[in-house]
């Protein structure tokens, strides 16, 4: 309605533990927005009785991956304390590509005075399990919890690059709700939120320290500012710290604020560049096509497993490099469609693809799988990737 194409779209199912819907039910829903996607309505299902055929998802699947509306990313959100080797592997057979986790914070103490029934070791685990099946995994970080300061969330945010080092973050400062369990402690004089200059001051502080391979993708959540008790009430405070940061002559180097966006690109002009870190037991590099404003033309992130990565279960993956994400920016056209300055359109995404594997290979590895979302696999099949059983995977010669 916008005039916007849509053939590619990113799904992403929120709010809650998808984990904890019943399997049958989760395999019917991922179709039905499989078939939604391309305006397929079959017969309506008796409420309660979602029980697939054997295959039916893997039709609507096919189907996806060469019709004209296509699924380039499914998103869903769950707790660390949900993710196991059969989790990770059931996942993948619905087609995820990328887990959204509530850590909310990564000081265990923290953690118990909120009742958030996981602890940071469970974090931890999942965090490197995920990353091990090729997941790109955003995590969720809640400044002013209960008996958090400042000063103690500062530190805290710290602790999310080392070991854990997050693709992409969700930024939820604690608001206050009449119904929830926390507004008696408040009443009772055991909590108090932070104003909107200290969340402003604390979020303007941090936030310069983010690493260039992360994404902040909120730093606020769209709670309305009438069901708001005390504390922040302004949903624009992202704006608010940007203007901040810019009064301190500072600013915000993670993938967000850095993006070329709808900018033309100059091939020519762009350099490469590999930003090397550890996370866990992996290597990550995250390779980067930089304008020579140094804006973000497109990337690739590859993860090379270490010897004691988590075991996974999943045999695609043995002694396999991995490729987490390939995203190029630049205007949003039809699959097919060029544009002079597009840098979706450059061939920048074989590039990148044809640099990580040659980084692979380097390492010792004869082996790359990509995590594909369904409707993306005809990119890499024509890339010389193979279908395995839940990645695409390519001998590296």
């Amino acid at each position: 309605m916008l005039g916007h194409p849509t053939d590619k779209i990113e799904l992403l199912i929120l709010g809650g533990t998808w984990s904890s819907y019943k399997r049958e039910y989760q395999e019917w829903f991922v179709k039905r927005c499989f078939e939604a996607m391309n305006a397929l309505s079959p017969a309506p299902v008796p409420e309660g009785e979602y029980q697939l055929a054997e295959g039916e998802l893997l039709q609507a699947q096919t189907y996806n991956e060469t019709t004209h509306h296509r699924n380039v990313g499914l998103v869903i959100e769950t707790r660390p304390d949900e993710i196991n080797p059969d989790e990770i592997r059931w996942l993948r057979h619905l087609g995820v590509t990328k887990v959204q986790m509530g850590a909310q914070s990564l000081d265990d103490r923290i953690l118990e005075m909120n009742k958030r029934g996981h602890d940071l070791e469970c974090t931890r685990q999942a965090t490197a399990l995920l990353r091990a099946a090729g997941f790109k995994i955003v995590l969720h970080w809640m400044p002013n919890l209960h008996g958090a300061t400042p000063e103690s969330d500062r530190e805290d945010f710290n602790r999310l690059w080392d070991d854990f080092c997050p693709d992409e973050i969700k930024i939820y400062p604690n608001q206050l709700l009449a119904n929830a369990e926390l507004y008696k402690y408040w009443q009772r004089g055991e909590f108090k939120p932070y104003t909107t200059e200290e969340l402003i001051d604390l979020i303007a502080d941090i936030k310069p320290a983010i690493p260039r391979y992360c994404r902040v993708n909120r730093v606020i959540r769209d709670i309305p500012s009438t069901n708001v008790v005390e504390g922040n009430r302004r949903t624009s405070l992202r704006q608010d710290v940007q203007d901040e940061l810019k009064r301190r002559g500072m600013k915000c180097q993670c993938v967000r604020c850095r993006e070329v966006k709808s900018k033309s690109v100059h091939t020519d002009a762009l350099k490469i560049d590999d930003l090397v870190y550890q996370a866990g037991a992996a290597e990550e590099h995250f390779i980067s096509y930089i304008t020579p404003d140094d804006k973000l033309a497109g990337f690739v992130r590859l993860s090379l497993p270490g010897n004691v990565s988590p075991e996974t279960g999943i045999s695609d993956l043995n002694g396999a490099a991995l490729i987490r994400e390939v995203h190029v920016y630049g205007q949003s056209l039809p699959v097919g469609a060029e544009k002079a300055g597009a840098a979706q359109h450059a061939g920048l995404g074989t590039r990148l693809l044809e640099e990580a594997e040659h980084i692979a290979k380097a390492k010792g590895f004869g082996r790359i799988a990509v995590i594909s979302a369904v409707g993306t696999r005809g990119y890499y099949l024509g890339r010389g990737y193979e279908r395995g059983e839940l990645y695409l995977v390519k001998t590296i010669r």
